[in-house]
């Protein structure tokens, strides 16, 4: 496991927002070394279309409080908008973030820091910082977002970073195949899921959810962030295709990117609403299956979702749809090609599911846990910084002239 070393991290989400793989590498990093995570930039529209944001302009006197372990959160004050349309405006905005950062670092005492982004915009910061060195964390094709996106300028912002950074992380293969002619260190790491979390799923004595436990058997679900990628015509191919299945929507729907009348208009789709983490292994265990029923679309060509293991972890028994990236666990998994695959796949799988299959499902689970891939990313870290020449044969923090 990597150890010694201080990272400053540029995050896409606070880090006490919902949680995926940036967090849950670095609570796992965070004991070992000490971590500077920059929370998600916003800009000075975001209020606009979340209220909640406007908190952010409480966070123009920068503050660094610990958030766990040795890990200190950074929120940087709004920005401009059209940083992904006009490249001048995300160096303008580079440079603010940057003033911030280095007046975290002052103030922790960093020295010798890796650099650990997982956003494209960074490659206009790399110069106004000092880092050792440069990861990119690739996991999304952020020129594929919908808003206020030029997909040719993010391009070229991830291209120019790809080729600056000294190791290059890609959470689907595609994403490694797309980036491979850039540099000649970028790796294919699969996100992973909170195993032993979503196990307590297994407990014969976890109650359910009483909003789940309302609605009779067979329950299918999909547990997430309901938004573009949602494929609302398989959640209604599979409401009509039996009025006994109900059909559960755990987790919150982002205004705008799903079409709410046609979900409305069903009466076996219920909308639970957004749910904690501690409450999900128990949302699992309602279910008889669960649903990954994303559109084909080049956002879900690239994506590598978390929470197929976590499903797996509980036992439960997992249909997908428009992710290329799960095709590798076709028979653990089941493959939608389109809505209509739906419903005789669900019948299958009720038919066919027992302990053996669930037993399976869980192995499966346990050989992809965070844990797992943190040591794996670790140890190409730990390549990166011996061919640098920033790490002893004996491995550990930084090399002489920066030792702690």
């Amino acid at each position: 496991m990597l150890r010694g070393w201080d990272i400053v991290v540029l995050s896409s989400l606070d880090y006490w927002a919902h949680w995926t793989s940036k967090q849950q590498i670095m609570h796992r990093l965070a004991p070992t070394n000490r971590i500077l995570y920059v929370e998600e930039p916003v800009t000075m529209l975001a209020p606009f279309v979340v209220p909640e944001r406007l908190r952010r302009w409480g966070a123009v006197p920068p503050r660094v409080p610990r958030a766990e372990f040795d890990l200190w959160t950074l929120t940087p004050p709004p920005l401009l908008p059209f940083g992904n349309v006009r490249r001048e405006i995300n160096r303008v905005n580079q440079r603010i973030i940057a003033a911030y950062v280095r007046w975290a670092v002052r103030q922790l005492g960093f020295r010798d820091y890796l650099l650990w982004s997982y956003l494209p915009t960074a490659v206009d910061i790399v110069d106004l910082l000092d880092p050792v060195a440069t990861v990119y964390h690739c996991v999304d094709e952020h020129s594929a977002f919908p808003g206020f996106v030029k997909p040719e300028v993010v391009w070229s912002y991830d291209e120019e970073l790809c080729r600056r950074a000294d190791l290059v992380v890609c959470t689907a293969d595609n994403l490694r195949a797309a980036r491979a002619g850039f540099n000649p260190h970028v790796f294919h790491v699969p996100n992973a899921g909170d195993i032993e979390h979503f196990k307590q799923a297994l407990d014969p004595a976890l109650p359910l959810p009483a909003d789940a436990a309302a609605h009779s058997r067979p329950r299918i679900g999909v547990i997430g962030i309901h938004d573009e990628r949602l494929d609302v015509q398989a959640i209604k191919a599979i409401a009509e295709a039996d009025p006994s299945w109900n059909v559960l929507l755990i987790g919150p729907i982002r205004p705008g990117d799903v079409d709410e009348a046609t979900l409305a208009s069903l009466p076996n789709v219920h909308l639970l609403g957004r749910k904690q983490v501690p409450e999900l292994p128990a949302y699992v265990k309602s279910l008889d299956v669960a649903l990954i029923p994303y559109k084909t679309m080049e956002l879900t060509r690239n994506i590598f979702p978390l929470k197929l293991f976590e499903y797996l972890a509980g036992g439960v028994p997992v249909i997908v749809s428009g992710l290329p990236e799960l095709e590798r666990y076709r028979g653990a998994i089941m493959i939608a090609e389109g809505p209509a695959d739906f419903p005789g796949l669900i019948r299958q799988a009720l038919a066919e599911d027992g302990p053996e299959r669930r037993a399976a499902r869980v192995a499966l689970a346990e050989q992809n846990s965070w844990d797992h891939r943190v040591e794996a990313i670790s140890g190409l870290v730990e390549d990166m910084l011996r061919r640098r020449g920033l790490v002893s044969r004996a491995g550990g923090g930084p090399a002489a002239g920066g030792v702690r």
